[in-house]
């Protein structure tokens, strides 16, 4: 789990990277953190332009039903959780860009501090996973609410196959 939300396969690796004072290492995870950081930026501001896309034009078919209130307000969701990533993403770079091992340090030494930096660390992923959970819950209900049996089974079928995939990858990193 730490590594997709810090870079690193555990919180204690983490820990270690910083405790070992070598730059080497210490360069290497501040640029891997800031390349995810800025491919999770990238993937939300296409996820935001997406839902404002789909919240400001009408379906052209009756598959599904956009004016029903339950896909139009997660797909607003979604947009607010995509907001919410790309600033905290960049809010993230910035601190990156500053943070030292000394400082990692003196963040330890107070567990609120730590915290809020493991956080602020998990944030950007953290909002993006919500905006994409956000919007397809919106599609598929707009899909659901829809005039199509064929769509509604598809529908089904493929989220249950989407929640398989999910615990099956959540089953195998446990």
């Amino acid at each position: 789990m730490y590594l997709l939300l810090i870079g690193t396969p555990s919180l204690e690796r983490f820990l270690e990277i910083i405790e070992q004072e070598d730059d080497a290492q210490w360069k290497e995870l501040k640029g891997l953190l800031v390349d995810r950081t800025s491919n999770i930026n990238v993937v939300a501001s296409l996820a935001l332009s997406m839902c404002a896309s789909f919240l400001t034009t009408s379906g052209p078919t009756d598959i599904a039903n956009w004016s029903h209130p339950f896909p139009y307000l997660c797909i607003l969701a979604g947009s607010v959780f995509a907001t919410l990533s790309v600033l905290s993403g960049v809010g993230l770079l910035g601190f990156i860009n500053t943070i030292r091992p000394e400082t990692v340090k003196e963040m330890q030494s107070s567990s609120l501090k730590f915290a809020l930096t493991v956080t602020l660390l998990m944030m950007p992923f953290l909002c993006l996973f919500a905006a994409g959970l956000a919007s397809i819950t919106g599609c598929l209900g707009a899909v659901w609410f829809g005039n199509s049996t064929w769509a509604r089974t598809g529908v089904t079928v493929g989220f249950s196959w989407f929640i398989t995939m999910i615990l099956v990858t959540f089953g195998s990193l446990y």
